[in-house]
């Protein structure tokens, strides 16, 4: 559309601008939207430029482009539902095309196979869409603006507030929501968004002054492009307003041209030039150290990106397949809403006879130890771990934490229960502590990385006790207590009413200190008290109602 520049710099926003480079790295719909758009946009344009090159005489030259131009367009249809705005695009910009420079229209050989080619590729949506209008309405009524429940009774507000949004993501504050981008973060950093406005001044003098079409084209398509966010909630919402790519690049890439020519066409050829050339390479090189700063250092690693890339499900996968590699005797019981909720469970959980599957409220046949028992730890978890095995010892913990992204706090997505043979170092040897509601604690565990302390206890009861008993842990450097964990006997995973007969229950604790490695000497004291009345409980084998353990090092 303009020189081969200008096509390189607006290669190098697309490669080096967050955005397109987070998209392009996982397996949404909304990336094959830019790209089958940038493709029909170009073949569109060579034919056009050919068919002009070869004149009247040889008509039938570019038409090939133009045809594949309008099936690749038709194709941007079956990407995301923001297609449907990019006829508005082609309408808006024909006008601006015809009344401002009539002689180089396309004519209407070239229009008419162009459409052709799209509505070949179109019918078979069009006759989906004829039998179930939800494909085209139902996502849209859910998130416009004209749903009561998103503008609250002030549609114009709205309107204003999202438009300002929507105009404000370029070097303002982007998308935040982590699943399309760095929370928060602009389209364009600090350089790359000086050349984006500089882009916008020259595209709109070149197209109002000089009436170029192919500078209107960036203004028109990033315009219209951007209606899917501004009428829908979230804006600015950056899977909705992906179609504004590729014609972005063409603003911060006419910005980097102005400034690499600038210089030397208003103060001479001399060393004037080589300043402009070098800001122009300097803010791509920014973008490009922004980019890999923000992308590698902060995005990935950052708790909300594993939370809304389904991070806990994968590991649940996994961790599911490790445990039925190891032994051939192992079995595995997994709630069946995980494989129905999240398809990377579906996919990575590698099926086998020793797998099985229980629904929500059904009690699992889970047979005898060594077992595993990954259930829902909201609702119907009684009826769940009611099945474990009995004289096993059960190891408890919590799955790793999940988060959709309407959800405000994360929650351990999945409960895990082991069940193995008790080994003799545990079960057979003396306690640490025994108390006089017939509760015994047989063996301690503690790690300490920095200020995070994890403390494995297990417990052994007596039969169901009389009264409830809640679980005190604390940790003290000498007479200074730093920290307490207290929760039910068993933890609310599986407080010990629950308990099958003869069981033997591991469960974790987890402090998290502000005393850092090299502070004094660390000690823990545990032990049981009523809940209701908050007496402790004693120990029958000694003369204190607490067990005093030290502290494990890093």
């Amino acid at each position: 559309l303009y020189h081969r520049r200008l096509g390189l710099w607006a290669a190098a926003v697309v490669a080096f601008t967050f955005w397109p480079v987070a998209l392009s790295r996982i397996g949404l719909r909304a990336g094959a939207l830019p790209l089958l758009a940038a493709l029909a946009l170009a073949c569109a344009a060579w034919g056009v430029r050919r068919q002009r090159a070869a004149g009247p005489t040889d008509w039938r030259r570019g038409l090939n482009w133009l045809a594949l131009g309008g099936l690749l367009y038709g194709l941007t249809f079956y990407t995301y539902l923001a297609s449907r705005f990019f006829p508005l695009v082609l309408i808006i910009l024909a006008i601006f095309w015809y009344s401002a420079n009539r002689q180089s229209f396309p004519n209407s050989r070239q229009i008419g196979l162009f459409w052709l080619a799209a509505a070949l590729v179109l019918t078979p949506l069009a006759v989906a869409a004829l039998g179930q209008p939800e494909i085209l309405l139902g996502r849209v009524g859910q998130v416009s603006v004209l749903n009561p429940a998103i503008n609250d009774g002030d549609l114009a507000g709205t309107l204003l507030r999202n438009l300002a949004a929507a105009l404000g993501m370029f070097t303002g504050r982007g998308d935040d929501i982590a699943r399309h981008n760095l929370p928060g973060r602009p389209v364009f950093d600090l350089a790359l968004g000086l050349a984006f406005l500089v882009g916008v001044g020259v595209a709109g003098w070149r197209a109002l002054k000089q009436h170029r079409p192919a500078a209107a084209l960036p203004l028109v398509w990033a315009g219209v492009m951007l209606l899917p966010t501004i009428l829908a909630e979230d804006t600015p919402h950056f899977l909705r307003a992906v179609g504004v790519w590729p014609a972005l690049a063409l603003l911060p890439a006419l910005g980097l041209e102005a400034a690499w020519t600038a210089p030397g066409r208003l103060l001479g050829p001399g060393h004037w030039r080589w300043l402009g050339r070098g800001a122009a390479l300097l803010a791509v090189a920014v973008a490009l150290t922004a980019t890999i700063r923000d992308y590698f250092l902060v995005y990935v690693p950052a708790p909300d990106t594993a939370y809304l890339f389904q991070a806990a499900a994968t590991e649940l996968a996994q961790t599911g397949n490790v445990y039925l590699t190891g032994d051939p005797s192992r079995t595995l019981v997994v709630d069946r809403r995980y494989g129905d909720s999240f398809a990377s469970v579906r996919f990575l959980l590698n099926p086998s006879k020793r797998l099985g599957w229980y629904s929500e409220g059904e009690t699992p046949a889970l047979g005898t130890a060594p077992m595993r028992l990954m259930a829902w730890p909201y609702r119907g978890l009684e009826a769940a771990v009611s099945a474990l095995p009995p004289n096993a010892l059960i190891t408890v913990e919590r799955g790793p934490l999940h988060r959709d992204d309407l959800q405000p706090e994360a929650y351990a997505l999945y409960a895990q229960y082991t069940a193995e043979a008790c080994p003799p170092t545990v079960c057979g040897g003396p306690a640490l502590a025994e108390f006089a509601n017939g509760v015994r604690l047989l063996a301690a565990e503690s790690t300490r990385q920095g200020p995070s302390l994890s403390l494995t206890l297990t417990w052994e009861a007596a039969g169901t006790l009389s009264a409830p008993a809640q679980v005190f842990a604390q940790v003290w450097a000498g007479d200074q207590a730093l920290g307490q964990a207290d929760g039910p006997l068993g933890s609310e995973l599986f407080p010990q009413p629950l308990w099958p007969a003869g069981a033997t229950v591991r469960e974790t604790r987890e402090f998290n200190l502000s005393s850092e490695p090299g502070s004094p000497a660390l000690s823990l004291r545990v032990g049981l008290y009523d809940p209701n009345t908050l007496a402790r409980v004693p120990r029958a084998d000694a003369a204190s109602d607490f067990v005093e353990i030290i502290v494990g090092g890093e």
